[in-house]
């Protein structure tokens, strides 16, 4: 971020200054996310983690006694010093500078982040473990999305069913009764109420409601995701060394053996046989 852009958000309350100190140079975060960042910070719901530093700071879309609740919703907003392609075999600075990661989406590293795109516009994309792809370029529709509690937005396979519906196939059941009453789903319902006060913002019944099309996998050949297809375009084919590791992983994955039907305890035998063998 240069020197005028810090001058410009000098106002900014501790996450949002930390957050942009991230920022590439492009990056305008909308007010929309400014003034909802500061509600949170106002909330005591910011947390800092021991050395300080802006990609320690992180902000929770629960009071302190939901956040780490069964049924809460995993989202949190912050901002990494970790640069995208960092993993690539040829880490690519000029990818690195149009993709500003924000928010922790799934307890498997999903992410949101925003994206500079062809045409120099920001948007709203989704970096899941599997999938990726263009949330909205709407910074109200993004809230909307992030508030709605599905248990895992960026887990999110199908964007036409329901939270409720994403929590129960999350935990493989089919009825709130199945649930233990302290494990049931437990909504932002105080961010919720922050954005209908502040925006006028309803939550809808899905995603797909408010245009948050489903992600495609990774290089998806028939994908039309602007996104998507972006990033196939700048990542780089596998060395042989990656294809030797993924060809070592599913050759492990097959001698395993796993069955559908296959009880916990047969999965962890299994898996368990794999560490001896090693031995």
């Amino acid at each position: 971020m240069d020197v005028h852009a810090q001058g410009v958000y000098r106002h900014l309350k501790t996450f949002a200054q930390n957050l942009m100190r991230l920022a590439p140079d492009w990056v305008t975060l909308p007010p929309e996310l400014v003034e909802t960042f500061d509600w949170l910070e106002d909330q005591g719901w910011l947390g800092i983690r021991d050395s300080g530093q802006p990609a320690d700071h992180w902000l929770s879309i629960y009071p302190p006694e939901q956040r780490d609740h069964f049924g809460a919703s995993f989202v949190t907003f912050g901002g990494t010093d970790l640069r995208y392609t960092g993993h690539w075999s040829a880490p690519n600075a000029d990818v690195d500078n149009r993709i500003f990661e924000i928010a922790t989406t799934a307890g498997d590293g999903g992410r949101a982040a925003i994206w500079l795109d062809e045409d120099g516009k920001q948007q709203f994309v989704h970096l899941g473990h599997d999938t990726t792809g263009i949330i909205t370029d709407d910074p109200r529709a993004f809230l909307q999305f992030l508030a709605m509690g599905y248990p895992e937005p960026g887990s999110l396979e199908q964007t036409d069913i329901t939270p409720l519906q994403a929590f129960f196939d999350y935990h493989g059941v089919y009825d709130m009764d199945e649930i233990a009453e302290e494990e049931r789903p437990v909504g932002p319902t105080a961010f919720q109420g922050f954005l209908k006060e502040r925006f006028d913002l309803d939550m809808p019944a899905t995603a797909h409601t408010i245009g948050v099309a489903d992600f495609a996998y990774y290089q998806d050949p028939d994908t039309t995701d602007p996104f998507n297809r972006w990033l196939t375009s700048v990542t780089p084919p596998p060395t042989q060394e990656e294809l030797d590791y993924i060809d070592k992983l599913m050759r492990t994955v097959e001698d395993l053996d796993l069955k559908d039907d296959d009880s916990s305890e047969t999965l962890m035998q299994k898996i368990g046989s794999l560490f001896k063998s090693k031995d």
